[in-house]
């Protein structure tokens, strides 16, 4: 029998290799899902996505924002349905509020709030979910399917013999003004003390899994009962790491400064929906809903009978993650140092049997970091660069969301990340041994695991457990003298690659649908990238041989073009992805003219109907946006018949630097809000509504108080501010809707968050 070529067997194991990695990725990606709907028929006592269903479809008939009659209407539908269920429900009218350095958002919220009893309550199980919207979205998926979640579990429950645990179920107004409803009743009602455990479930598109993305502190106990009562775990404490960095927020983080523990869920997929029409219930993903369901029925049933004041003192944090699914893996932060000491002296011992040999010199050894050094910079740059041209060459044409055009695009920049980085790996190659350039890459990975371990514990496992199996396969491969072999240390790594695709895959697939693909999503992309080649060596010289280099280098730039051509080619807007446009109508009290405004870089075929006369110029309007000076583009408006918002000073003393004002402000339309704006020499101190007295910090710019959710009668408040001089300030009052006789959008077309709103402006000077 003839031997088979050395380049036709170099061939078949780089094709092998490569097929590996794209075949696990796929997997990986393919798993990370939600489980299959139950149907309406499904056992009384479970979780179905369908008989929850339609509480969304009540719910979620047209958008229902604070303060708005729709929003009255469902708050009268979830009473009667919670009455139903033997809830007991309760109708809370309180003061929320929000502040931050350049606004304090006060409203009057509506949050509805019952209790199904225990047979020996400890602590109540709060489950949490707000049933506003945004004015521009029905809000299926944020939030009428994290309030269905509840309502159909607490009906799964009632079929079986009571918790020891009572149950709060908690329905908040205003999240979507600045989380005034958890505001709210963390502030002013009883049952908050009384609160053991909150689970709050939200969203950000309308499918894709359920994620575990928050925590509170010390969550040892409520990651191990995650892992063992759920059926569908998805988390990882890597983006609860990243979460706690970044300024979102919801309910749960309100609750999260009371220290109550809890768990936050959401799922993300396909971001075209959030805050957009499209958030109906016939676009919400059945399969999302079941997740959501899975979680809040195993929780409250596992929950519901242990004894929750045990919680508070369960003082430790969990490293908690899943792979291939729903295979979950949690253990003990606390054990990343001891971890990560033990993968380095292993790492140690390994560099040091290597180093015995002739071949193999510590000085080489360290020149052979440099490559390590290119390739975390040049594979995310070039990839990062690239995006930025596709952003600038391609704006009318690329979607925001996770379409499958971006999925393309995104593939086509990993194959292009692949390329550069094997291009640097084969040109490394030629200088340094293949022990050279491995070693070096684990001692590289291990310095920035080290780094990680120490400022990011939650976010060690994504580089410590391919690590380990890397350095264990090439320490084993030493020992039985393999490691001079290029086959030896190609299986030997073969394990801690394959989970390295494992671990990353979904990661990247996260960031995308949560960050889109933006320039600082791919470059976070490219450098996991990188540093899967570095973590990967031996493997990767199996991927990309000596001999056939050009070919696998030249097939993944081929790839990558070929995928960013089709990601080109399925890029466009249209009904499924409507592209987002801005457009409010403006007047200004005080010299009566009204003007149309957009936020938008330029028109589009819907709102050059509001341009069409004078080519608008991009330019600050703050005589019809409340003194703010951003530059927008603007136009010339009829004027309609709107009474303006009144200011009456009630009181007005001065102290030194300091005046006190106290004064009632209304919406003679009945506007949704009310926005009463400061200069920056104009300090706000103080504010006092009701009996909430607030204090705010107010940071460098104007200072605005916004009012949502008043009665017609207006609203009265005090204030204490910092003024060496006279003050003036601007009051708006903002309706939704745009004015009549404006054309309606096409499919392919939709109103952005903010969008289609009616301004009444006026300036006050005391």
């Amino acid at each position: 029998m003839a031997a088979v070529p050395n380049s036709a067997r170099m061939a078949l194991i780089s094709f092998l290799a490569w097929s590996f990695i794209v075949s696990l990725a796929v997997v990986a990606i393919a798993e990370f899902k939600p489980p299959i709907p139950l149907p309406s028929t499904a056992p009384a006592d479970s979780f179905s996505a369908e008989r929850a269903l339609k509480y969304v479809s009540a719910i979620s008939e047209v958008a229902h924002p604070l303060g708005s009659n729709a929003n009255a209407a469902v708050r009268d539908y979830l009473v009667a349905e919670m009455s139903a269920l033997g809830l007991n429900p309760q109708v809370l009218t309180e003061t929320g509020t929000h502040v931050s350095s350049r606004q304090l958002v006060i409203a009057n919220t509506k949050n509805i709030v019952g209790r199904l009893a225990g047979s020996s309550n400890s602590r109540a199980l709060m489950l949490v979910a707000h049933y506003d919207s945004v004015p521009g979205a029905p809000g299926a998926a944020d939030d009428a399917a994290g309030v269905a979640t509840i309502l159909e579990s607490i009906r799964a429950l009632r079929t079986g013999p009571s918790l020891k645990n009572d149950i709060i179920v908690l329905f908040t107004d205003g999240e979507e003004n600045g989380l005034l409803g958890a505001d709210a009743f963390a502030n002013s009602h009883p049952w908050m003390k009384e609160a053991g455990l909150i689970l709050n479930f939200e969203a950000r598109g309308d499918r894709g899994p359920s994620l575990l993305f928050e925590t509170s502190a010390n969550n040892g106990a409520l990651i191990e009962a995650v892992a063992r009562s759920t059926r569908h775990p998805v988390g990882s404490s890597l983006f609860y790491a990243l979460y706690k960095l970044l300024p979102n927020d919801t309910d749960f983080s309100v609750f999260r400064k009371h220290d109550v523990p809890g768990l936050n869920f959401a799922f993300g997929e396909r971001l075209e929906a959030y805050h957009s029409r499209l958030d109906t219930a016939g676009n919400l993903s059945k399969a999302s809903l079941q997740h959501h369901g899975s979680y809040a029925l195993d929780l409250a049933r596992y929950f519901g009978g242990i004894d929750l004041a045990r919680l508070k003192g369960y003082g430790r944090d969990d490293v908690f993650f899943d792979w291939l699914g729903s295979n979950f893996v949690a253990y003990a932060e606390s054990w990343v140092v001891p971890e990560q000491i033990l993968l380095t002296i292993m790492l140690g011992v390994t560099v040091f049997l290597n180093l015995r040999h002739p071949n193999l010199k510590a000085h080489r050894l360290l020149l052979a970091l440099l490559p390590g050094i290119m390739l975390l910079i040049a594979v995310p740059v070039v990839m990062a660069l690239v995006t930025w041209l596709l952003s600038r060459i391609l704006p009318a044409r690329i979607t925001t969301g996770d379409s499958s055009a971006n999925a393309c695009l995104l593939v086509g920049l990993v194959f292009l990340g692949a390329c550069i980085g094997g291009s640097i790996f084969s040109y490394s190659r030629k200088r340094f041994s293949l022990q050279e350039l491995s070693l070096a890459g684990l001692v590289f990975v291990c310095l920035l695991n080290w780094l990680i371990t120490l400022f990011l514990p939650g976010g060690s496992y994504m580089l410590f457990w391919p690590l380990l199996f890397v350095t264990l396969g090439l320490l084993v491969a030493q020992i039985t003298h393999k490691a001079a072999n290029d086959n030896g240390q190609t299986l030997a790594s073969m394990a801690g690659a394959g989970l390295a695709v494992l671990l990353f895959a979904p990661v990247v697939y996260l960031l995308y649908i949560f960050l889109t693909l933006q320039v600082i999503t791919v470059a976070a992309i490219g450098f996991l990238l990188a540093v899967f080649f570095l973590i990967a060596i031996p493997f990767i010289h199996a991927a990309i041989p000596q001999e056939g280099r050009r070919t696998v280098l030249l097939g993944l730039l081929l790839s990558a073009a070929i995928m960013v051509s089709i990601g080109f080619k399925l890029s466009h807007y249209g009904p499924k992805f409507p592209r987002q446009d801005n457009i409010l109508y403006s007047m200004n009290a005080d010299n009566h003219h009204a003007v149309w405004i957009s936020g938008d870089p330029s028109v589009d075929t819907w709102t050059e109907q509001f341009f069409s006369h004078i080519p608008p110029q991009r330019q600050p309007m703050p005589d019809y946006l409340n003194g703010r000076q951003q530059p927008v583009l603007s136009a010339s408006a009829p004027l309609f018949d709107l009474d303006s918002p009144t200011a009456e000073i009630k009181t007005d003393k001065r102290e030194g630097g300091l005046r006190t004002i106290r004064l009632n402000v209304q919406s003679q339309r009945n506007a949704n809000a009310l926005f009463v704006t400061f200069p920056p020499d104009v300090k706000p101190i103080s504010v006092k509504f009701g009996y909430r007295e607030i204090v705010v910090h107010p940071g460098p710019g104007p200072f605005a108080i916004i009012l949502a959710g008043m009665p017609p009668q207006g609203a009265e408040f005090e204030l204490i501010l910092n003024t060496q001089s006279g003050i003036s300030f601007w009051l708006m009052d903002k309706s939704f809707g745009l004015p009549p006789g404006v054309r309606p959008r096409s499919d392919d077309l939709m109103a952005a968050d903010g969008s289609d709103v009616t301004l009444v402006c006026r300036k006050y000077s005391l």
